[in-house]
């Protein structure tokens, strides 16, 4: 017999965990998307959390090829950011057995010491995610390095199919220049159609300020037959095609280049140590509802950002013509996302290239308690004295579109 109580308690549990008021729009001149928060990390703990994220993304923790070592301690937290840091700093790490062999000794044979130990240079932090996250929205607040060949990275990748989405590749000599691109070993990323001459789909993206100045926003939306790239709201490159893969994994961390391989120059005579890319969040949205317990590790449920002085964001100065599309990003607004705080405030991230919108809050008992306009990206709103309820009703207006939705207050 099935016990409808429980089957009941189940569904409800479910369904709260879903409508949890912790949602995003796309709001655009002609349709409103609307996601809902599925997992990330805020980094305000005090270490990484290690049922989430492997402080490393090599088996090996050694990135052979570029002389670095990945560890947790070159992950440094403090005032609600994570510090993705590099030293320079030489050691030696033991070789599997099994990787000993000619290849390896002919491609590393300089860098090995009493047979079985590999000399790094430096020691760095990365992340890989321990789950995989299917098709999405990814989004992350960072503040890059300007030290001379680093190589700091934010991308999706495939453990079976080997696909790869990079979000974005950063020098730290190119202040002002991101990199994306996609890799697919089955081809999708060859023979680009949106070029004149085929090629693969990657490239740099030039912005109009300096990324190691302050904090901007980079996001990157996988659906079935795209991957649309925004910088702080605004489009610059849209690929257009699948992969094999339906999940992947997502990767955050730096590490020093090299001469002689991709992503060259390498650390130079200027290059300072340490440096580091500075992380506030990164926040993985779904266009449907899915329970949280997915993915392993810290549940994000109240969430937060780093202040800043007051600025304009970064945005696209340049955009490549194979590599962007106009009718993929007509329309587009702003996206907003609205996150309940700790201490019953709630807080308001707007992106895009003309930020300006009304915030009206309601009580479940219809009174309007707050009503503001807004033309900043982010902004928090303390409602300890004016919302008695647990929950309250958040209205967003701009001149294309009005949305609303029930947020519950921590």
């Amino acid at each position: 017999m099935i016990n409808i109580r429980n089957t009941f308690l189940a569904l409800f549990i479910t369904l709260s965990a879903l409508l949890d008021g912790q949602v995003m729009w796309q709001i655009k001149k002609d349709t409103i998307v609307k996601w809902y928060y599925f997992d990330g990390d805020e980094f305000n703990g005090s270490s990484v959390d290690q049922e989430k994220w492997i402080p490393a993304y090599s088996y090996s923790k050694v990135n052979y090829r570029f002389d670095y070592l990945m560890t947790p301690k070159r992950l440094e937290y403090g005032n609600g950011i994570c510090k993705f840091t590099c030293y320079q700093d030489t050691g030696l790490a033991e070789i599997a057995g099994w990787q000993l062999d000619s290849n390896f000794r002919k491609e590393y044979g300089p860098s090995i010491v009493d047979g079985n130990k590999f000399r790094y240079l430096y020691t760095c932090g990365n992340v890989w995610s321990k789950g995989q996250y299917g098709k999405g929205y990814f989004e992350m607040r960072f503040k890059t390095t300007d030290c001379y060949g680093m190589w700091p990275a934010f991308w999706l990748y495939g453990n079976n199919q080997k696909d790869e989405i990079d979000f974005f590749e950063l020098k730290g000599e190119r202040e002002k220049s991101i990199h994306v691109a996609t890799h697919c070993p089955s081809g999708c990323d060859n023979n680009y159609k949106h070029s004149l001459f085929p090629k693969p789909f990657s490239g740099w993206i030039k912005a109009n300020a300096d990324l190691t100045k302050d904090y901007n926003v980079i996001s990157g939306e996988w659906q079935d037959g795209y991957v649309k790239w925004y910088l702080n709201g605004e489009g610059i490159a849209y690929f257009d095609g699948d992969f094999a893969s339906q999940q992947m994994s997502l990767i955050i961390g730096t590490g020093p280049a090299k001469k002689g391989f991709g992503f060259a120059p390498g650390i130079n005579e200027t290059s300072y140590f340490p440096n580091s890319l500075d992380v506030d969040y990164v926040r993985v949205w779904y266009k449907e509802g899915t329970p949280k317990g997915e993915i392993k590790g810290n549940k994000e449920t109240s969430f937060d950002y780093l202040k800043t002085e007051t600025k304009k964001d970064a945005s696209p100065r340049k955009k490549i013509g194979y590599m962007f599309s106009k009718k993929a990003f007509k329309g587009e607004d702003l996206t907003v996302s609205v996150l309940p705080a700790s201490g019953k405030n709630i807080i308001v991230t707007a992106l895009g290239k003309d930020i300006n919108y009304t915030i009206t809050v309601i009580t479940p008992a219809g009174k309007e308690i707050l009503s503001q306009s807004v033309t900043t990206s982010y902004s928090k709103f303390d409602l300890s004295q004016l919302a008695t309820h647990p929950q309250v009703k958040v209205r967003i207006k701009t001149p294309f579109g009005e949305v609303e939705d029930t947020i519950s207050l921590r």
